[in-house]
Formats: structure tokens, sequence, C-alpha cells
């Protein structure tokens, strides 16, 4: 399968935000995700920042700074591979980690079958979407850099992770993506809310889940 590339210019800013500015947002990967037929991507909406914190109230602020000026609390609100691994180890405690434990179970039943459906975590790929976080308990009010960012992302992503099946796990960052992505790509609604067991009439009378749980079952697994 090819994938679309990314121009030289925007790969570069991207490929510096993960490795120079804030390399802790890199993507979780599972440790069987490359063994696997069906290579799966999760993708997010965006990570938070705790009370108080203030570097990410503007793109600038975000974009053009680096983690060496937020705490180490900051910090562990944004590293990604730890907030999952950290998750799944402790069974979901938080709603913020139904986003997978709702969407693993799903995964499980329509796809590998697991006796303990965690197991699914060292399959797929994760990461949120937009680059810069939101404030805690809010959505993060997209910005054209934002969405820019996002997109040159995703992109960048495709080509490291070369996912064969893309769901996003939100319907706020499906909304902004654009990008060509040469690879099927659904959107569900937040698998922590109330649309994931609720059927929409705008989804075609069916809930979230039911739109993930068909769309795995198309998918291949050894």
């Amino acid at each position: 399968m090819t994938h679309a590339s990314v121009s030289e210019a925007p790969r570069s800013a991207v490929a510096r935000f993960y490795t120079a500015s804030y390399p802790m947002m890199k993507p979780y990967v599972g440790s069987r995700y490359g063994d696997r037929t069906t290579k799966l991507l999760l993708i997010g909406e965006s990570h938070y920042l705790p009370d108080g914190a203030t570097q990410g109230e503007t793109p600038a602020d975000w974009y053009d700074g680096t983690s060496a000026t937020l705490s180490q609390e900051e910090i562990r609100w944004i590293n990604t591979a730890a907030i999952v691994e950290g998750a799944v180890k402790s069974n979901f405690p938080k709603k913020p980690h139904w986003i997978w434990k709702n969407a693993f179970k799903e995964i499980n039943a329509a796809g590998p079958r697991y006796p303990d459906y965690k197991r699914v975590a060292d399959d797929v790929a994760f990461y949120n979407f937009f680059l810069r976080p939101a404030m805690r308990g809010l959505s993060l009010a997209c910005e054209p850099r934002d969405v820019a960012m996002a997109n040159d992302a995703f992109m960048l992503h495709c080509g490291d992770l070369k996912p064969s099946a893309v769901v996003f796990l939100s319907v706020l960052a499906h909304s902004h993506f654009h990008a060509p992505p040469g690879v099927k790509v659904i959107a569900t609604t937040h698998p922590s809310s109330a649309w994931w067991n609720r059927e929409s009439r705008a989804r075609g009378g069916k809930s979230g889940r039911q739109i993930l749980s068909e769309y795995i079952a198309t998918t291949v697994w050894p």
C-alpha cells in the first residue's frame, strides 16, 4: 500500500517537534504492532495540561517553545507512551482512560479475541491528533496552525508506522483531518462519551462502538 508523501518542509517541522521540542509526545507503539497483518493506528483528540499551565495557551507559545520550560508534572500529562502503558497496567482507573478501555474491548471482540482484552494494547499504535494540548476539561480551540501541524504529523506517522487501518476515536479531531491518507480512515465517537453506546441518525443509526466493531471485522488479524 502506498502512502501519500508529506513535503519536506512540513515533515521537518513535525520531525523537530517530536525529536527536539516534545519527544515525549511521540506515538505509543505496541510491542507486536509491527508483526501484525493488520497494523491498526488509533488516533485520539489531544493531550491535556494540568491547572495552572500556561505554555499551551496559544499556538506560538506551544510550537515555538519546548518541553524544557515545562514542569515535571506537565511533562507527565503529555507523555503518550507512559500514559497508555500506565492506564493498561492499572486497569484504566480514570474515566479519561476509557478511550482505550472501551476501544480495546470492541477491537478484541471483533478481532483477536484474547482471553484478556488488554492484550490489544500490544497490537496497536496510538497518538493524539492535535499536537497542542488543551486545558483540562476543555476541547482544544483549534487555530489554523494547530490544524496544519496535526495533518502534517498524520502524514509523518503514516510514513513511519505504515498503518493498514486508521480509526479516529474523536469526531472533533476527524472533522479537522484533511490529509490524503492512502489508507482507509474511519471515525467513531469518543469511547468515553454517551454516544459510544447510543445510536445516532447522523452516523447511520449506529453507535460509536458498532462503527468500530464493524470496521475491525473487515480487517485481517493473524
